[in-house]
């Protein structure tokens, strides 16, 4: 049965289902709609869900993600999360090695990242989140050199501010929640020239690495994707599993790095990614690190786990 969620709460639909899945994505309308509604579905109509309140809850949140992994000690690029102004400048001023990576808590493909090369650069982004705000997806429009070498990004915004102040009318990019007052870092590991992608779902492993974009730092959204599983370290695998099995995830992504001391350690997770490229893998490993050949769409495998546990729970 196919519906939209969003009206069923008051047709009762639901009460004739047996679970509900919503692939819902990253966009501002899908993350306050789904989870306020996944949530009322899963608490209180006792409904098998996808995905469930363990997979979905962090999703395109790295602060939420930095906690989370951080509970469970789980192998982890070196991060900090301040939320106090002061702290945060004391961090940048006396204690951060430059380069370093900051992150807006939400966005996908590499967007909302920067490289940081000095405390002068981290003094200004930091005093934009706490003093004034970011737009996530807009990160170069804060930069004041890039806006005087491209007066175009300068006449939109004398523009956008034009129309808010005579008609009200937010500039588009309004659109997505704006960013404030919380400042998230993460440590700059040098020489990885690509990723290393595990996607979990179930008790299939799907891995291949993704090269960075030429003459960039970041791997996420590049496209260049390589499936030799040769490549793959088996204790990415193995690591991508456990967290999985103890966080009782039913579809996740992880993307290592790897240290100067051969570490492999979580830059980011997802519960949802690019379906061909997970279906280009030639195959998949369990949970015993058995290897299974064979390509499998990950919508196919959410399915199969879906249907399982609705049959389980009615045996029980």
């Amino acid at each position: 049965m196919l519906f939209d969620l969003k009206d069923v709460i008051d047709t009762g639909k639901l009460t004739s289902c047996d679970g509900v899945m919503w692939h819902f994505t990253h966009n501002p309308d899908d993350k306050q709609s789904a989870l306020r509604i996944l949530n009322a579905i899963e608490m209180h109509l006792n409904k098998i869900v996808f995905p469930n309140f363990e997979t979905r809850w962090h999703y395109d949140d790295k602060v939420s993600q930095y906690y989370l992994l951080k509970m469970i000690k789980a192998p982890l690029v070196n991060t900090w999360v301040f939320w106090k102004y002061e702290e945060a400048m004391n961090f940048i001023e006396k204690e951060a090695n430059y380069p370093l990576i900051f992150k807006l808590a939400v966005g996908a493909g590499s967007a909302n990242i920067l490289k940081i090369n000095s405390a002068g650069e981290a003094k200004k982004v930091v005093n934009r989140i706490f003093r004034r705000n970011i737009v996530p997806y807009s990160f170069n429009e804060y930069k004041p050199e890039l806006v005087l070498k491209h007066p175009r990004q300068l006449l939109r915004r004398v523009t956008d501010s034009l129309r808010y102040i005579f008609k009200r009318e937010y500039p588009p990019i309004d659109y997505y929640d704006i960013q404030k007052n919380y400042a998230y870092f993460q440590e700059y590991i040098p020489e990885n020239h690509y990723d290393i992608r595990i996607t979990v779902i179930g008790n299939r492993a799907f891995g291949f690495i993704r090269y960075n974009r030429p003459g960039d730092f970041r791997a996420s959204g590049s496209g260049r994707i390589d499936y030799d599983i040769k490549k793959i370290p088996l204790e990415c695998v193995q690591i991508a599993h456990d967290i999985s099995k103890k966080c009782g995830f039913q579809s996740m992504a992880y993307d290592f790095l790897t240290s100067k001391n051969n570490e492999h350690l979580i830059g980011e997770i997802s519960y949802c990614y690019v379906n061909s490229a997970v279906y280009g893998c030639s195959g998949f490993w369990d949970r015993n690190l058995n290897w299974h050949e064979g390509q499998m769409w990950p919508e196919e495998a959410h399915v199969e786990d879906f249907v399982n546990l609705i049959n389980e729970k009615k045996k029980n």
